[in-house]
């Protein structure tokens, strides 16, 4: 508290004006959010002019870091041309070609404004390809706010069922009770289970959305195999096999998680890192797939498809530079950059005789106070979350800033001193956070 009280001041004013205090949950802290003043490269400094090395970047967004020149001056320029233009531009189609270029599992490509709007789109196209309406998802994974996936991210064990077969669980009041008919929830990672679904409901599939690596559930990496047999699996059924790229799209390698693991997708959803820090979200599918979009003359689509900030001329402009950035060449350094974080953060925390696990894929990491394998949501959540919490606030007095009880990433202005550093204050604050528990250690 010493360290913000300005950030502690503006709080007590948010709170008068905004539910919670808060407009975007996973960036509060309790007692209260540090509020962000400015970011350039690694670093992130507050209101109250605090330096922090960043491990959040906006939840994976910022793949180049904070205020890339190439992603300012492409804003610029085209903020010279007007902001909001309402016509089509020829960004959108420049940048619908060099996504395509990378997803070659896609033919077509059509612009939305959040990655929540992106699976709320792909799971409507797998329906009406389908004529189906069961969805299945695995459990631990976030897909966004759209009511008929937003089910069993992070359910409490004692309603979430057997662990072959968890129940559908509502994450939050409000969803209806009609959409956990329609969602299938399966344990991630978990080949059998899934064989068991397709033959028991797999003529009632419209589609199975996969997100690659469980981002909420702390950063847990599809097992290879798994993936594969998911593939076959829909594959045989004519099930369509959604792949959710929002975070993992452009960031894991240059096509995304799907060439990583060599997996073809029928519909792709991506965001984040191709808006080079502006809102984007985004569908990839075959022509055939994507024929409902089509436009008729004199008809109407039978998917219409719109919104007022679809393909925005400035996130169109950041995510053509951002795709300009990543060449082959910053792959190897996210992946040994990502690498090292994992293997110091393992060191680090067993020099200071603290239990955890540390997981994570390519430039994304993350620390479970849990000493069992982590391998899907349940095993995931048997890390504790209190000392997380501790460990979280720990590494803030010691100027690093990680997504609040979430998954951290390396960015490509992240340097080796800052991993270093980050891996020596995190077995310190390990240590601190786990004395003020009294927690067990290794």
């Amino acid at each position: 508290m010493k360290q913000n009280p300005t950030s502690q001041q503006i709080f007590t004013k948010a709170q008068e004006v905004l539910p919670g205090g808060s407009t975007r949950t996973v960036l509060f802290y309790h007692p209260y959010p540090f509020y962000a003043s400015r970011g350039k490269g690694s670093r992130i400094w507050d209101v109250d002019d605090n330096e922090r090395t960043d491990f959040c970047f906006n939840y994976s967004v910022l793949l180049l870091g904070h205020d890339h020149p190439s992603v300012r001056n492409a804003i610029q320029t085209q903020l010279g041309n007007g902001t909001s233009l309402g016509a089509p531009t020829e960004l959108e189609v420049k940048l619908a070609e060099r996504i395509l270029q990378r997803f070659t599992s896609a033919d077509r490509v059509r612009f939305v404004s959040t990655g929540t709007e992106a699976v709320m789109n792909a799971v409507r196209l797998a329906r009406a390809h389908t004529k189906k309406d069961l969805i299945v998802k695995f459990e631990g994974a976030f897909h966004g706010t759209y009511d008929d996936v937003w089910i069993s991210v992070n359910p409490g064990l004692a309603a979430a069922g057997s662990e072959d077969q968890p129940t559908s669980v509502p994450e939050c009041a409000g969803l209806p009770r009609s959409v956990l008919d329609n969602c299938m929830v399966l344990p991630f990672n978990n080949s059998q289970a899934f064989e068991n679904a397709i033959r028991k409901r797999g003529n009632d599939m419209a589609a199975v959305l996969v997100e690659p690596v469980l981002g909420v559930a702390g950063a847990v990496p599809t097992k290879a195999d798994f993936l594969r047999t998911v593939r076959e699996l829909t594959a045989k059924r004519g099930i369509p096999l959604i792949l959710d790229e929002i975070v993992t799209g452009f960031r894991l390698a240059p096509g995304g998680a799907q060439q990583l693991f060599n997996v073809k997708p029928d519909i792709t959803t991506f965001g984040k890192v191709v808006g080079g820090g502006l809102p984007i979200g985004g569908v990839a599918s075959t022509n055939e797939i994507m024929k409902p979009y089509e436009i008729p003359e004199g008809r109407k689509p039978e998917i219409p498809l719109s919104g007022t900030f679809n393909a925005h001329p400035l996130s169109m402009a950041a995510g053509l530079a951002v795709l300009d950035e990543l060449k082959p060449d910053a792959y190897d350094k996210l992946n040994l950059l990502g690498q090292r974080v994992r293997s110091g953060l393992k060191k680090s925390l067993a020099d200071h005789r603290v239990s955890a696990q540390v997981t994570g894929v390519g430039s994304l990491f993350h620390v479970l106070f849990t000493k069992q394998d982590v391998f899907d949501y349940r095993s995931a959540a048997t890390g504790d979350k209190k000392l997380l919490h501790l460990f979280d606030l720990a590494l803030l007095n010691r100027g690093i800033y990680l997504p609040h009880l979430h998954w951290g990433n390396v960015s490509l202005a992240t340097s080796q001193d800052d991993v270093d550093h980050f891996v020596a204050a995190a077995g310190e604050a390990a240590e601190e956070a786990s004395s003020e528990l009294g927690s067990s250690r290794v």
